[in-house]
């Protein structure tokens, strides 16, 4: 009965792919500033995914950097249920996450049965492949758990194959070699890295391993209006002042994405394409 009741919750504020897993599944927790947050005693863990994908369009940076920072979006969108969830159990604790979690988020949907974990090391739902956020509400009230789905990736190997420098393989991603991570990390970058950076052509961001998934072909268009608003796919310099403000990838600060706009723009002094390998 208190799930149905939040199904409703949810229905409202128009959200359809949500679920449950015992938080005690979910354990260890993960290292981070949210852990304080966590309710005492905490039992359930409601899942809820949200799609992003919003078609095709020119673009210099990740697909899931297009609308507004989905951190603001999930919490826009969340925190509603989130209120009338403490409204209906006012003696029960409710605490909202995406991201920064101290939750694995992944292992959680899984459970939740939104999905499986790929080999690319992403939840693999059925309706959005993986173009999706993640975001969780942990509570001291029992829920029922939802059952996982059934599914894997079996023998497919198309995400291993197509990452350029092999970053990922059955042992996890090696972040070192993700051309993603590499456009996040902070500093100088060696002429190896610029070089992904480059042949990538993203200023921020990858997207071969969702691109090349067949849970994501062809990707299902989100749901969600507020992720189809306020798009933006190519990254100038002279937008950053007022981007920075609004998208995902403010948080790293200009400087870093400078960097990359020019290094994806630049002629390359050698090949750079030994490096590394």
């Amino acid at each position: 009965m208190k799930k149905k009741e939040i199904g409703g919750f949810f229905a409202q504020a128009g959200l359809n792919h949500w679920g449950v897993a015992s938080f005690a599944d979910t354990l260890p927790l993960l290292e981070c500033r949210g852990r304080s947050r966590l309710p005492e005693n905490a039992r359930s863990v409601i899942v809820c995914l949200l799609g992003y994908y919003a078609g095709e369009r020119p673009h210099n940076i990740s697909r899931y950097a297009w609308a507004r920072d989905y951190h603001l979006l999930a919490q826009e969108l969340i925190s509603p249920v989130v209120r009338r969830m403490r409204e209906r159990w006012p003696q029960r604790n409710f605490a909202f996450f995406t991201d920064n979690s101290p939750v694995r988020e992944v292992t959680a949907a899984y459970l939740a049965g939104l999905g499986f974990i790929g080999k690319n090391g992403l939840l693999i739902s059925p309706d959005y492949g993986t173009h999706h956020f993640i975001a969780e509400i942990v509570t001291d009230l029992w829920l029922v758990p939802s059952a996982p789905l059934t599914g894997a990736c079996g023998d497919c190997r198309l995400c291993l194959d197509a990452c350029p420098q092999r970053a990922l393989s059955p042992q996890g991603v090696d972040k070192s070699r993700c051309r993603s991570y590499i456009t996040q990390k902070k500093g100088e970058l060696s002429p190896w890295e610029e070089a992904q950076v480059r042949q990538g052509g993203l200023a921020w961001g990858c997207d071969i391993c969702s691109d090349v998934c067949p849970y994501s072909r062809p990707p299902r268009l989100t749901d969600i209006p507020a992720f189809r608003q306020n798009l933006s796919g190519l990254l100038r310099e002279e937008d950053l002042p007022k981007l920075l403000k609004e998208k995902a990838f403010g948080y790293r600060g200009q400087k870093i994405l400078q960097r990359n706009l020019r290094i994806i723009v630049r002629k390359p002094s050698g090949s750079g394409t030994e490096i590394g390998e």
